[in-house]
């Protein structure tokens, strides 16, 4: 699971590059999509959600959306949203949605940004922000194991 988390986020980066790397506007502009084929998507991929599926490929709009949320908390779910509306801004679509969890019980006002032609991408603000600066979450996982775990000098 989490090998197709970084080779999502790999292929969204190399969207982003090949986006960001065109001088013409014009050619950036095709990459956003029109405000109904995004609203349908963000609604395919919250229904998703709302039916207890990962993030990852939604075959039930077309194009096909593809969600990228990092945020969700393992077994938390979905019981409701509400689409505010779009939220503006240059660049890709961004859309403000109201979503009613569970486990633990919570409201949350998330944005999600909308962009390519397909897959349609849905992507929570957060994780759109980490991937167009070049972040990404450090896991320390050889902390737990004092065998693996550097030494102060660097050397193991």
């Amino acid at each position: 699971m989490c090998h197709a988390r970084w080779r999502c986020f790999g292929w969204l980066g190399l969207l982003l590059t090949l986006l960001l790397g065109c001088d013409s506007r014009k050619s950036y502009d095709r990459y956003i999509p029109a405000t109904e084929t995004a609203r349908q998507a963000l609604e395919a991929a919250l229904s998703a959600w709302q039916n207890g599926q990962p993030p990852g490929k939604v075959d039930t709009v077309s194009p096909p959306a593809q969600v990228v949320d990092r945020h969700r908390r393992p077994g938390q779910r979905l019981r409701g949203y509400e689409i505010l509306g779009e939220v503006p801004r240059s660049g890709p679509r961004c859309f403000m949605v109201r979503l009613s969890l569970d486990n633990p019980r919570e409201e949350q006002k998330v944005r999600f940004v909308l962009v390519g032609i397909d897959p349609l991408w849905v992507i929570r603000q957060e994780d759109y922000d980490m991937m167009a600066h070049w972040e990404h979450p450090m896991q320390d996982d050889s902390s737990s194991d004092p065998r693996t775990a550097p030494k102060a000098n660097g050397r193991r």
